[in-house]
């Protein structure tokens, strides 16, 4: 399960139940582990449009109660993170440049990524410009650029 991302609807608090998409009529053989390539995925569908699919396809009976997650496996524990859907989109840059000018944001990022990345992030710590930032930003993976909008989302 290392580095693999499953679509998954959470039953009750921490127990989950992984959706095989080769058996989800929507996923039309798609298939993948990657997080890019789910997020690819399910952003052309609502979270209701994949939970009826699931419903439809025999795979669960979901209620109202259930969400969609997506999991993964990391330091010994399965853990979870939003679906991203037409929904329930994201846009990182976007919501750095709204908040570059508050510093408390911006330390934020810096002790985020300071914690999950080898690179030199002394740009990030007191940046200058914007375009400078958003360029360090721009090159993280996706899975650390996903990891960092939820975080500071709070989620």
């Amino acid at each position: 399960m290392e580095n693999k991302y499953y679509i998954a609807v959470e039953i009750k608090p921490n127990n989950y139940f992984p959706i095989n998409l080769k058996e989800l009529s929507i996923a039309k053989g798609f298939n993948s582990y990657d997080i890019e390539e789910l997020d690819s995925f399910t952003l052309n569908y609502t979270e209701e449009e994949i939970k009826n699919a699931i419903i439809e396809d025999n795979l669960l009976t979901i209620d109202n109660s259930m969400s969609l997650v997506v999991i993964y496996y990391e330091k010994n524990v399965i853990r979870k993170t939003d679906v991203l859907t037409k929904d329930k989109l994201y846009d990182l840059n976007k919501y750095i440049k709204d908040n570059f000018n508050n510093k408390v944001f911006i330390n934020k990022i810096y002790n985020f990524l300071n914690n999950k990345v080898s690179e030199d992030l002394d740009i990030l710590k007191n940046p200058l410009n914007i375009e400078e930032y958003m360029r360090v930003i721009d090159k993280l993976s996706y899975v650390v650029r996903r990891k960092l909008y939820f975080y500071l989302n709070g989620k």
